[in-house]
């Protein structure tokens, strides 16, 4: 029985069978092959072609709100995040590029709180995020069930609690902030979260969230359907997906800028600030020339679709991702 978990209601329409995912995820296999040089070894398909939502799923949106929502067929297996393995030697290849994308982050974040703010990361995976802040002079903890990734980021020096929000135990109205980066997608009960990150926040905390768009891939597959789309125009599409991990959609929620207000603002947030953003960083183990630029060329020409094309009414985002942020009133 369908049951949003944004605006509780019932009824859903058919994005993508299971079949249509599959083939999705056949494209994101081909074009991950095209731009590696080596068979990948099992860790490092980990967030290219190996996710924790590869189950046989139907895509649904919500017909209330809009949610997109990973309808599995079969239970999931036994086992979560926590127990994903990466290889340490691949973390350490990776870490720069994400400690980049978080520093570049510095505006507009840095000037949203106090110089000496404690903040919570729920998320924290490598401690990129963690390491940031600290250079920004905040007190951050990472928050992450992985015990692989908060192994690596500890290994820094960085202070990560393995397991969930609820369990950590935070005194209420103790922090400045609380990001959730890049797994709000995969959080099956979210409610419990917003509840939990408004209880340890401050009065005028601030409460950052990054997800996938939702919106972006219902548009690109609205998009891909019309017969009157160039052959170049899909491939454009489909690169530009594929550069972002959201080709087969391999997220439980597909959320958008008004699901995300819908669903945050009655445990006492107000909206404060909102922008279109994108994969950090694709994790393909080498980056020739020939990838950056290409990926260079999909993010200039997203940017023009998200101003012509993609445009849509009312305040929304059309992003890849989204980053909004609010505060506790």
């Amino acid at each position: 029985m369908f049951e949003c978990p944004v605006c509780g209601g019932s009824a859903s329409t058919l994005l993508m069978s299971a079949a249509a995912l599959d083939a999705e995820a056949q494209l994101r296999s081909r074009f991950i092959r095209q731009r590696v040089t080596h068979p990948l070894a099992p860790a490092e398909k980990k967030d290219l072609t190996d996710f924790f939502h590869n189950e046989e799923a139907d895509l649904l949106t919500c017909v209330h709100c809009g949610l997109l929502v990973r309808a599995r067929h079969h239970s999931p297996p036994a086992g979560d995040y926590s127990a994903d393995s990466y290889d340490q030697a691949a973390i350490e290849r990776l870490y720069p590029d994400y400690l980049k994308a978080f520093t570049a982050k510095e505006s507009p974040y840095r000037a949203l709180l106090p110089p000496t703010a404690r903040v919570i990361e729920l998320g924290s995976h490598y401690g990129a995020f963690l390491e940031t802040a600290a250079n920004w002079g905040w007190k951050a903890t990472g928050v992450d069930v992985g015990e692989d990734s908060s192994r690596f980021a500890r290994s820094r020096g960085l202070d990560v609690r393995i397991g969930e929000l609820k369990d950590c135990s935070f005194e209420a109205g103790a922090c400045d902030g609380v990001f959730i980066w890049n797994c709000f997608d995969q959080i099956e009960d979210p409610r419990s979260v917003l509840q939990e990150a408004a209880r340890i926040l401050k009065r005028s905390g601030l409460l950052v969230v990054r997800t996938p768009n939702g919106l972006f891939y219902t548009l690109c597959q609205t998009l891909l359907r019309d017969s009157s789309l160039s052959a170049e125009a899909a491939n454009f599409l489909i690169e530009a997906m594929a550069y972002n991990n959201l080709l087969a959609f391999p997220y439980q929620y597909g959320y958008s800028r008004a699901t995300l207000e819908l669903l945050i603002e009655p445990f006492g947030f107000h909206p404060e600030g909102m922008l279109n953003s994108e994969l950090l960083t694709l994790p393909l183990p080498e980056r020739p020339d020939w990838v950056v630029a290409q990926e260079r060329q999909i993010r200039q020409g997203v940017d023009l679709l998200e101003r012509s094309v993609l445009r849509s009414q009312d305040g929304e985002l059309a992003g890849l991702w989204i980053e909004l942020w609010f505060r506790k009133t």
